[in-house]
């Protein structure tokens, strides 16, 4: 394997990712372009569920409380993601199917995650990668909740599992193929050395590496980044 290769597609490559520090980032590029999945997949980006609470303090220890679910709508039509995704699709499929095979696409559309590796290999192909293609196995756990609750939430699934957040479960949630994931990597050994080991438990990270994590995040917006 090239020295420069910083780009990696399917298992067989991301298992030839060097075990070296460095900065990763995950992209959504289809290998086979299926004009139903696509949609959904990337209207799971953009159709982000929220909820808006009110509290009202009244006398003697009383409150009103009242919560709403919240939509993010598109245009002066009001249109939900998936509708303007289904229509961009209808219109300029060849465009779509063109952009999303060409490299152009880490130019104009943010990572779905981003982070800083001790290890690459470690944390990219083996934290991530076989996680995720664990959470694919119809067997497992994530597989079955989503049987069960096809429109269940990364939060919801992380409360009923008891699981952490982690790219794999946002990956599996948004029903990601493992064949459509594209990682880059920055090899450097310029990190500090108190980086501290690379796990999803955000509560066991050292400063430096939360610092440069914000950072990243601040800078790049990834989709799935940790809350």
């Amino acid at each position: 394997m090239p020295s420069d290769r910083l780009e990696f597609q399917g298992g067989i490559e991301i298992a030839r990712i060097p075990e070296t520090s460095g900065l990763y980032a995950w992209y959504y590029k289809p290998l086979v372009i299926e004009p139903k999945s696509v949609e959904q997949i990337i209207s799971s980006f953009l159709d982000l569920p929220g909820e808006i609470s009110t509290e009202i303090q009244m006398r003697y220890g009383v409150r009103l409380v009242a919560k709403s679910s919240l939509d993010v709508v598109y245009g002066f039509k009001r249109q939900l993601a998936s509708a303007v995704i289904a229509n961009a699709i209808d219109s300029a499929d060849n465009l779509l199917v063109n952009f999303l095979k060409s490299n152009s696409v880490y130019f104009f559309t943010r990572p779905i995650y981003i982070g800083i590796a001790k290890n690459l290999k470690q944390r990219v192909y083996r934290q991530h990668y076989l996680c995720l293609n664990e959470y694919w196995d119809q067997d497992s756990a994530v597989s079955k909740h989503l049987d069960v609750f096809p429109d269940a939430t990364v939060q919801s699934t992380m409360e009923y599992l008891g699981l952490p957040h982690s790219f794999a479960l946002e990956a599996r949630i948004r029903n990601i193929p493992l064949r459509d994931l594209v990682v880059h990597i920055y090899p450097t050994n310029a990190l500090p050395a108190d980086i501290g080991l690379d796990t999803e438990d955000t509560e066991s990270d050292s400063a430096s590496r939360r610092d440069l994590e914000k950072v990243l995040q601040l800078v790049t917006n990834p989709i799935c980044g940790r809350p």
